[in-house]
C-alpha cells in the first residue's frame, strides 16, 4: 500500500511540474506579444498621442502612456509569475527526487539562480 502512495505522489507532483512548465511557456509568450507592443509602440506610433488597445473583448483609444504603464505593469506582474513557477518547480524537482530514492544531488542543478 506504501507503494501505491508514493507512486501517488511522485505522479501528482510530476504532473505539477508538467503544469507549472506550461504555464510558464504561456506566461513567456504573453511577455513577448507585451514586448512587441511596447516597441511598435515606440517605433511606429511614436507620433500618435492616442491608441487603441484590446481590453478583454472591446477596443478602447487610450492615451499612449497610459497604454505604455499599463503594458510595462502587465510585463513586471509577469516577470514575478514567472519567478514564483521557477522557484516552485524547483522545489517539486527536489521533493520528486527525494521520493524517487535520490538524495537531492542530481536536482542541485535546478537550483541555481540566474546572474543578474
Amino acid at each position: 500500500m506504501e507503494f501505491v502512495s508514493n507512486l501517488q505522489q511522485r505522479e501528482l507532483i510530476a504532473e505539477d511540474i508538467l503544469t507549472n512548465k506550461n504555464l510558464m511557456v504561456d506566461y513567456d509568450r504573453k511577455r513577448n506579444s507585451n514586448r512587441e507592443a511596447l516597441s511598435k509602440l515606440k517605433k511606429d506610433l511614436s507620433e500618435e498621442k492616442k491608441v487603441w488597445v484590446n481590453l478583454g473583448d472591446m477596443f478602447v483609444k487610450m492615451p499612449k502612456e497610459n497604454v505604455e504603464t499599463m503594458i510595462k505593469k502587465d510585463q513586471d506582474t509577469l516577470d514575478s509569475e514567472i519567478n514564483d513557477i521557477r522557484q516552485t518547480m524547483k522545489e517539486k524537482v527536489v521533493e520528486l527526487e527525494k521520493l524517487e530514492g535520490g538524495d537531492g544531488s542530481k536536482s542541485r542543478a535546478f537550483q541555481l539562480n540566474a546572474m543578474k
